[in-house]
């Protein structure tokens, strides 16, 4: 491997092991917990701000190995290894979608909209195929009769509001200039 190529790929996996190392301890500070699984946390600011630093090569790397750490090292729960697969290596991966806002107006907004969506898919086909058999007879006050609507409701609530969360943090980050220009900016 020539010097230059060494250079240019140190720098984004020493930022990407420091961003997936402060995720992991964010997810530690829940400000609650749901009781079939997921939180309600900001440990998926860092991986955002990887992103959108990163753009999309190096995005779907950082995710994934923050959804592997996250199984391994946050308790993970899984009832076989497609809901180990599909609940934290995919979904989080799914993230690395924000990397293609990297660089683009209003691309925390967006990005966040489109990694977000990504997670979401993951989880509501994971709850639909695999988590089914643990569906309550009522939900949000609703009758429960089909896993998919079940999925969609407990993974819409999940991801939506965490979604909110991060939004609120990065638009916070994005209103001063210094954070624009120095962490939210495009490293490619």
């Amino acid at each position: 491997m020539s010097e230059t190529k060494h250079r240019s790929s140190l720098r984004p996996l020493v930022e990407g092991a420091l961003m997936v190392a402060l995720a992991i301890v964010l997810g530690y500070i829940r400000i609650f917990r749901l009781p079939y699984g997921g939180s309600f946390d900001l440990a998926l600011v860092p991986m955002f701000v990887y992103c959108l630093r990163w753009g999309p090569r190096w995005s779907f790397i950082g995710c994934c190995v923050y959804g592997v750490l996250e199984y391994l090292l946050d308790g993970g729960i899984a009832i076989s290894w497609q809901s180990m697969l599909m609940d934290y290596v995919v979904a989080e991966t799914a993230l690395g979608l924000c990397g293609f806002a990297a660089g683009k107006k209003l691309g925390w907004l967006w990005g966040v909209v489109l990694g977000t969506a990504g997670r979401f898919v993951s989880l509501w086909l994971s709850g639909g195929l695999l988590w089914y058999m643990y569906m309550p007879d009522v939900f949000m006050g609703l009758p429960m009769h089909n896993p998919w609507v079940y999925s969609a409701l407990y993974n819409g609530v999940l991801c939506a509001t965490v979604m909110v969360m991060d939004l609120v943090v990065l638009g916070l980050m994005n209103t001063s200039s210094a954070l624009r220009r120095t962490v939210l900016a495009r490293q490619e």
